[in-house]
């Protein structure tokens, strides 16, 4: 029997609901159980496993890789929507947003219902009750977002490293340093980040000292396909920049702002639902680069205006 459904957290209210009823007339659950599947999908046998674990207390419930019996169920990713394979019964579930974590849920109740199954006594006539009220427009306006329409949070940590190509007045130019994000998921992502990078200007007459604090935003999306994810994304950048003359007479500091544009692409792979590694391919263009004066020479070049390079760490989900 297959049927395909997309649940959303009413269903898996009214699924845990009927799991409550009339414990004392349910049948007996198996002794043990087994989950087969990939753990690098989404949703993990482990995952399905810790839920079952609170619905069949009384069931040895084990993640293993073997084959498929009489006792045991079995997990299918198939990307934007999963199939729960238990005791002959199957069911697919459509879920394009991927929520590891929820899709364990409904799994884990599904093979709980198939497993061991309710037995609901007629309950005692009781006297009518009049209708709900309707709630007032108000109420519904501000109702609580569902799991699927929430932010779904991540912080990604990571070293950076951009790279200036030289020009007839400068040679090229190499900044590194540390860079942090914080992006909000939904089908597409909002992110902000910064950075620190430090590196040296060597120019035809002159020399400097530069750090520079990139403050970045961007618009972007992703496609994941079990452990891996891939991305791109585009955004303002506003560059903090200090800068002070080498082997200049009474030079001084000086800072600046510098505006421009980013651009990146992201690959990303998950350890788990929660920690993944990533590396970073991006591009900053910075239209009005600062022009460095020193006396009695005068205008001895420009900062860069176009950088290009890349970032390497670790992101977490902070869901």
């Amino acid at each position: 029997m297959k049927q395909k459904s997309a649940p959303g957290v009413g269903q898996l209210s009214v699924l845990l609901f009927g799991l409550t009823l009339a414990p004392s007339a349910r049948a007996a659950p198996p002794s043990s159980l087994r989950v087969r599947g990939d753990e690098g999908a989404c949703p993990s046998p482990g995952q399905v496993v810790t839920v079952l674990k609170r619905l069949l207390p009384h069931t040895q419930v084990t993640a293993d890789a073997g084959p498929l019996g009489t006792s045991e169920a079995s997990i299918d990713d198939q990307g934007p929507q999963y199939r729960v394979t238990v005791a002959g019964q199957e069911r697919s579930f459509v879920d394009a947003a991927r929520g590891c974590a929820e899709r364990a849920q409904h799994a884990a109740v599904f093979v709980a219902l198939i497993l061991d199954p309710p037995m609901i006594a007629e309950p005692p006539p009781v006297p009518a009750i009049p209708a709900p009220v309707p709630p007032a427009p108000e109420q519904v306006r501000h109702a609580s977002p569902t799991v699927a329409d929430a932010w779904r949070w991540e912080l990604a940590l990571g070293g950076s490293m951009l790279v200036a190509p030289a020009v007839a007045d400068r040679s090229t130019t190499v900044a590194a340093g540390a860079t942090a994000w914080v992006r909000g998921k939904r089908a597409f992502h909002l992110g902000f980040g910064a950075g620190l990078l430090h590196g040296s200007l060597h120019f035809t007459d002159a020399d400097a000292d530069a750090w520079w604090f990139p403050l970045d935003l961007a618009a972007g999306f992703t496609v994941k396909s079990a452990a891996w994810e891939v991305g791109a994304e585009l955004g303002p950048s506003a560059t903090i920049l200090s800068i002070l003359g080498e082997n200049v007479p009474q030079a001084q500091r000086q800072v600046r702002v510098e505006f421009g544009v980013r651009a990146s692409v992201i690959g990303r792979f998950w350890l788990d639902s929660k920690f993944a590694l990533f590396m970073s391919v991006e591009g900053v263009a910075r239209p009005s680069p600062y022009v460095l004066l020193i006396e009695p020479e005068g205008a001895v070049g420009e900062t860069p205006s176009l950088w290009l390079g890349g970032s390497a760490g670790v992101c977490a989900s902070l869901e």
